[in-house]
């Protein structure tokens, strides 16, 4: 092959660098992002059908892990705002590009449980026998108060464990890293899910309540628990591994 064959032709030109490294650095990561929560909310909004509590915990920490191996490596694998706060605060992602990651973490949500919305029945969907659009509320008898304690602890547990197994470079490259995500997440919703529904996620949280509020506006109600004990829970797993 000569000498200027097989260049591809829109890397060509002053710009080329620029160009790919936007497309890599940016596009990339954000889209994946995208894609990732798109699949989780769906997977973790159509499994509330089996109302087992295990089977709701093993699916998220699943779905989590496999997204992790399959596309992580492109993204960092947050798909949770909440992770993507903890892991910016200490310095793995440009707050530029965790404001894109954020934006695309809460459109993916509010894609993916679109899509239950589509394919589930009326009645399972919010009738009859309503899962509420997989929406997460507070169980009967919950403060608000303890509801965001219990969030932060269990968002704690969560995005400590990805500071410690994605980000410190003692484990960053241990294949049991998406494992280790993945069991803190069925974890969580093992032990807090009967009681907040174990969300850890304001994006898995915001999307199904957004899909769901046409026929049930009452999710909303307590709906900032979902925010703000993740990001208490990010930010107190921020400041300790700092």
């Amino acid at each position: 092959m000569g000498e200027g064959e097989g260049t591809p032709l829109l890397v060509s030109g002053s710009n080329a660098g620029f160009k790919n490294e936007n497309f890599e650095k940016v596009f990339r990561p954000v889209l994946a992002e995208f894609v990732g929560v798109t699949v989780f909310v769906f997977v973790g909004t159509m499994v509330v059908q089996t109302n087992d509590i295990v089977s709701i915990g093993l699916a998220h920490g699943l779905m989590i892990a496999l997204l992790i191996m399959g596309i992580g490596g492109i993204s960092g694998g947050h798909f949770n705002p909440a992770v993507t706060l903890g892991v910016a605060l200490n310095g793995g992602i440009s707050i530029s590009l965790s404001v894109l990651y954020f934006f695309a973490q809460m459109i993916g949500g509010a894609l993916g449980a679109a899509f239950t919305r589509a394919v589930l029945p009326s009645d399972v969907y919010h009738g009859d026998m309503s899962i509420n659009g997989g929406a997460h509320t507070l169980s009967a008898g919950v403060e608000p108060g303890w509801a965001v304690l219990c969030e932060a602890i269990l968002t704690f547990v969560l995005v400590f464990t990805v500071l410690m197994n994605a980000l410190d470079k003692r484990n960053q490259d241990s294949v049991l890293t998406p494992l280790a995500i993945g069991f803190a997440v069925a974890v969580d919703i093992m032990g807090g899910g009967m009681t907040t529904g174990a969300s850890m996620n304001p994006a898995r949280s915001f999307g199904p309540a957004l899909a769901v509020s046409t026929f049930n506006d009452d999710v909303w109600k307590h709906h900032y628990v979902y925010w703000v004990g993740p990001a208490l829970g990010s930010l107190v797993a921020a400041g300790i591994y700092r």
